[in-house]
């Protein structure tokens, strides 16, 4: 049983201003980890190490692993990173840049309150357990939308020397925010969740831009793609038995329900072409005509598997889905094969902690079984992120496929 554990901040310290002074900001740091006891500096080391015992620091460690920076254009989105940050338990940043852009004006267009909001804490990780305490960094920046084009630069310097650096993006306006554009060249890895985009797919274009670039370019990783990984496991192990594989060479149709557009503006649409470009990538499939709305609702394209001279046609449909079994992600995926090696093979959500599988052959009656998948919380996800620093070339591949899909 994992060991309880709580995070709050032991010493912080709040100022406005009209200039952003990132030397008063280590000045400040440097001040708080003196009066905490711990080393100013806490060592140069990688990884998490044990503070001095000749600055009174004991038992406590500092993380010193990694750089984070989170944005949020909203009050939702900044308790959003705030709450996943103090829920992190296995891998902590070291330092953590919150970014907040907010209104500096009134309704009549008159400034109003300083520029920026700043707050500088140290927060400590307790456990019930003997190990040492854990401390780390947040420095959050709220600032006017005035400034948005500074804060890139400005950010830049607050960044531990010698360490990754991390952005975590969790809206969806990622695509058309000069402030993104910005931090992109600073960044080692970028962390999405697609599911934020709603209907618009169309960023998912910008993605791919982002994956095309040169090899400095950042390591994508999303929590749309996280939240699949039950499902792309559970379609695999259908054609794990030497019998049904050939049910992978006559799929004639696939059908994926996804989350309708929520409130939230979030959806799993995007969910819905991964899955796509997922299997498609995996099984070489080809586009052949951009998605389709259809009259009663729901999306439609036509594939092709380039086998033989003249190759075989995938029918494709992806059909919103207002259950909230869906939520942010899939509802159902159906795939029928047909041919010399018939079967139906059916994925579907049917509560938040539960899967059913079903499949169907000639061979092989319907079996279905019930699969324990809850679904993994931000900070999870956002932990699981921080820990892989390599690129996953299936993701890449299924970005790549899903683009093709949408219509210019």
């Amino acid at each position: 049983m994992a060991s309880l554990f709580s995070t709050k901040p032991v010493l912080a310290s709040t100022w406005q201003t009209d200039t952003l002074d990132t030397g008063a900001i280590y000045d400040e740091l440097n001040r708080l980890w003196s009066e905490l006891g711990g080393p100013p500096m806490g060592g140069e080391a990688p990884g998490e190490m044990v503070a001095e015992p000749n600055f009174g620091g004991g038992g406590l460690m500092r993380a010193n692993t990694l750089n984070l920076i989170a944005v949020g254009g909203d009050m939702r989105e900044v308790t959003l990173i705030q709450e996943t940050i103090a829920r992190l338990r296995d891998f902590l940043p070291s330092r953590t840049i919150i970014l907040i852009t907010q209104d500096g004006t009134d309704p009549s267009g008159d400034v109003i309150g300083p520029r920026y909001d700043v707050r500088v804490e140290l927060m400590e990780q307790v456990t019930e357990t003997d190990e040492a305490n854990l401390r780390f960094e947040v420095i959050t920046i709220g600032a006017d939308r005035r400034e948005i084009g500074n804060l890139a630069s400005m950010v830049t310097p607050l960044l531990a020397a010698d360490l990754s650096d991390f952005l975590w993006w969790p809206g969806g306006n990622f695509a058309r925010n000069p402030l993104f554009d910005d931090l992109l060249p600073v960044v080692d890895r970028l962390i999405l969740d697609t599911a934020q985009l709603g209907r618009d797919v169309d960023s998912i274009a910008s993605i791919r831009q982002i994956l095309a670039e040169d090899e400095d370019a950042p390591i994508i990783g999303d929590f749309t793609w996280l939240r699949l990984e039950p499902w792309r496991q559970l379609i695999a192990q259908f054609f794990d038995p030497e019998d049904v594989q050939r049910s992978l060479h006559t799929i004639e149709q696939v059908t994926i329900h996804y989350a309708e557009t929520r409130a939230d503006g979030s959806s799993g649409l995007a969910a819905a072409l991964l899955m796509t470009g997922w299997l498609a990538s995996r099984l070489d499939w080809e586009t052949l005509d951009a998605l389709e709305r259809q009259k009663r609702g729901g999306l439609w394209a036509p594939l092709r598997a380039s086998e033989g001279e003249r190759g075989r046609e995938i029918e494709l449909r992806l059909v919103p889905d207002t259950s909230p079994h869906a939520r942010f992600s899939l509802r159902r995926v159906k795939i029928v094969a047909g041919g010399a090696a018939p079967g139906t093979f059916t994925v579907e959500r049917t509560d938040s902690d539960d899967i059913v599988t079903t499949s169907e052959t000639p061979e092989n009656p319907a079996v279905s079984r019930m699969v324990f998948s809850r679904r993994p919380d931000n900070d999870e996800m956002i932990g699981q992120e921080l820990q892989r620093f390599g690129a996953d070339p299936s993701y890449e591949e299924a970005v790549r496929f899903a683009v093709g899909l949408i219509p210019e």
